[in-house]
């Protein structure tokens, strides 16, 4: 392994860096204090910015090691700590490691997440020599598991009742990426068709009774790729208070009020029924 610390990374919109103790106010405001943010994590809300000071004067001190890996999450343009991003359970024989995030709650559902994951992936595996990534979250949060899968690593498994965040104890859905294994790729190379193998191109096949050749198998693969992609991109549309079915303009009913009148022209439709019985059309029976 080839440690180099904390290293800062810069990707387009952010600057990955160390936390400095000067950061613990911006920290505490912005997500540390907000048991919205850390409703899923597994450290509890910070009671104050003196916590939150406490845990970055730690923080700072372990900067000397070269194995340490805690980025806090800045905005490039206006220098504001947003959230942090760190490494640890490492397993060096197995040259795995685990990531975990947090970022505060006005910046959700911009994609600032899923670029720092994957700005940090892409230095773990080609700068440090890791070959795996892993990552975990409570099912009851999909939208981190959307992070995961957006950035490349792939579902492996829920364990039950296996884990304990603030929410009480919890299922824990494990993903993974390992390098020149998993069918996905970090955010920012290609990533062949999600994982979507021949079998099931094939088994589609058969339910929709088509026979594909070669070429055919490919394009539906990719085709069936950039569905799940853009379902990954809508799931991390902010839905909250959008009322169901609602739509961007103004939308009348053309349909008009179902009311009963007199003179509806029964009596002239009748005239062309083959038979007629108490006012109304005869209709055969089907049955009998």
């Amino acid at each position: 392994m080839n440690h180099l610390g904390t290293k800062t990374i810069e990707t387009e919109r952010l600057t990955l860096r160390r936390f400095a103790v000067e950061d613990a106010e911006k920290m505490y405001e912005n997500w540390a204090g907000d048991p919205e943010v850390t409703r899923f994590l597994l450290w509890p809300t910070h009671a104050d910015a003196g916590v939150t000071r406490a845990l970055l004067e730690t923080w700072v001190a372990a900067y000397e090691q070269e194995d340490k890996y805690e980025w806090c999450i800045s905005l490039k343009e206006t220098k504001e700590p947003i959230g942090s991003i760190g490494a640890f359970g490492r397993n060096e024989k197995a040259k795995s490691v685990e990531i975990g995030y947090c970022i505060g709650r006005a910046y959700w559902h911009k994609g600032y997440t899923s670029e720092a994951v994957a700005a940090v992936m892409k230095f773990l595996l080609e700068e440090v020599g890791f070959s795996r990534i892993e990552a975990r979250h409570d099912p009851k949060n999909p939208r981190s598991g959307g992070v995961m899968k957006k950035c490349g690593l792939r579902y492996e498994g829920t364990r039950i009742q296996a884990d304990w965040n603030n929410s009480g104890i919890c299922d824990e859905a494990l993903y993974g990426y390992v390098k020149g294994v998993t069918d996905a790729a970090p955010a920012g190379t290609e990533r062949p068709n999600s994982g979507i193998s021949d079998e099931m191109i094939e088994y589609v096949g058969i339910l929709a009774k088509l026979e594909l050749d070669a070429a055919e198998r490919e394009q539906a693969k990719k085709d069936m790729s950039e569905m799940l992609d853009y379902i990954d991109r809508l799931n991390e549309l902010d839905t909250d208070g959008v009322e169901p079915a609602s739509h961007i303009f103004p939308v009348t009913n053309v349909f008009r009020e179902d009311v009963v009148t007199n003179g509806d022209g029964s009596a002239e439709s009748l005239l062309n029924a083959p038979e007629k019985k108490d006012g109304g059309f005869k209709v055969p029976k089907t049955i009998g």
